[in-house]
């Protein structure tokens, strides 16, 4: 008897394993009923000529698009719903509106095979934000920004668009091909603009031009040997390459080190010669695009494919990205600085049956029209 009480005990065990891997499933996960919950404020180098006595301001208008969320979500199925507000970061002009923002993560229910029970995620993939006064995710410094200024200010690759939701063009943030984002702004205008081909060839040739005369200012100051310590060089590497050489390879080798060597001051000039030549055949690709466009072609938006190793531009069709900086202009200096003047809607998700359903409930039912209505007020 005392042989059959371990294999019974197992096999309980064993069955137990097996109804718990059978409820714990992805139908089992969405019938989880969440809730929305707050996080603590987050204000990290806010805007230090922003006064904190208007904070209030922003916070009543994050509040605001949180009810949006929770009207558009009002119960998360298998996820639990956290948001906070944030404000960090300087205005994109000189005393211009300050950006803020609304945060909002999804920790999805999973099961846990090993304790063979849901348990709540710690991390999470599925996110929304909503930038007011920024572009935040939608164009970053990290995956947009331009190796050079252009006309002395910072610019940007405007992420792709493919498609439209809700009568907008849908972007397609860099470094997550699981996100979108849309950008609100007041009647249609837009709080950046287009680079001509003109201004990106001129800033990129001059950009050019500086880094190969720094280029040859570093060459030119590194010191090369005297001939009698030439001499000695010489004679020291070609001992060196003689080493172990057979006695009927000693003239073949000798023969070689001497071919190939090269003085200081020859080597030198050597890598001056590569250096120029690597810069005048990126110039000459500018030039000659300058040469071959009239003034109407070079006018047009710079788009190009690779902002590392320009060859010529590109099209939007082609899969290029449109260079563009800040539009001053759009901003008006008379709104006080915490109204919105543009704001981006930017969510993103995983393969997760819940994460899909989060992106579908938000796709479908955000009240879009109410979030764009916040604009100027």
């Amino acid at each position: 008897m005392k042989k059959i009480i371990p294999l019974i005990y197992c096999s309980c065990f064993l069955s137990h394993v097996r109804v718990q891997a059978q409820v714990c499933d992805a139908t089992t996960i969405m019938n989880v009923k969440g809730k929305w919950t707050t996080n603590a404020d987050n204000i990290v180098s806010p805007d230090k000529t922003f006064p904190v006595s208007q904070y209030s301001q922003l916070k009543t208008r994050l509040d605001k698009i949180a009810m949006l969320f929770k009207e558009t979500y009002p119960e998360p199925a298998g996820m639990e719903a956290v948001w906070y507000r944030s404000i960090r970061g300087t205005s994109l002009i000189d005393k211009g509106p300050v950006p803020y923002q609304f945060n909002s993560l999804y920790e999805g229910w999973y099961c846990n095979q090993n304790l063979h029970k849901m348990m709540l995620a710690t991390e999470t993939s599925t996110w929304s934000y909503v930038y007011a006064n920024d572009f935040g995710w939608l164009m970053t410094e990290q995956w947009d920004k331009v190796w050079i200024k252009i006309d002395g200010v910072t610019a940007f690759l405007l992420p792709k668009t493919k498609e439209q939701w809700k009568g907008l063009p849908l972007y397609e943030p860099t470094g997550n091909n699981k996100s979108k984002a849309i950008l609100l702004t007041r009647n249609n205008q837009l709080p950046y603009k287009p680079v001509s081909r003109l201004s990106y060839l001129n800033a990129i040739k001059q950009q050019l031009e500086n880094d190969k005369q720094v280029q040859m200012d570093a060459l030119n100051k590194i010191p090369f040997k005297t001939e009698a310590e030439e001499a000695v060089s010489k004679q020291k590497g070609l001992e060196n390459a003689l080493i172990g050489a057979p006695s009927s390879r000693i003239e073949e080798r000798k023969e070689r080190y001497l071919k190939n060597y090269k003085t200081d001051k020859e080597q030198k000039e050597e890598n001056r010669k590569l250096s120029s030549k690597y810069f005048d055949d990126k110039i000459k690709i500018i030039d000659d695009i300058l040469k071959n466009n009239n003034s109407d072609e070079l006018q047009q938006p710079a788009i190009i494919d690779n902002v590392s190793n320009f060859k010529g531009f590109s099209t939007l069709e082609k899969g290029g990205r449109m260079i563009v900086v800040i539009e001053a202009r759009y901003f008006n200096m008379q709104l006080p600085r915490y109204v919105p003047q543009f704001i981006v809607l930017y969510w993103q998700w995983d393969n997760g049956t819940a994460s899909q359903n989060f992106k579908k409930q938000l796709e479908e039912n955000f009240p879009l029209d109410k979030l764009k209505a916040m604009i100027d007020k």
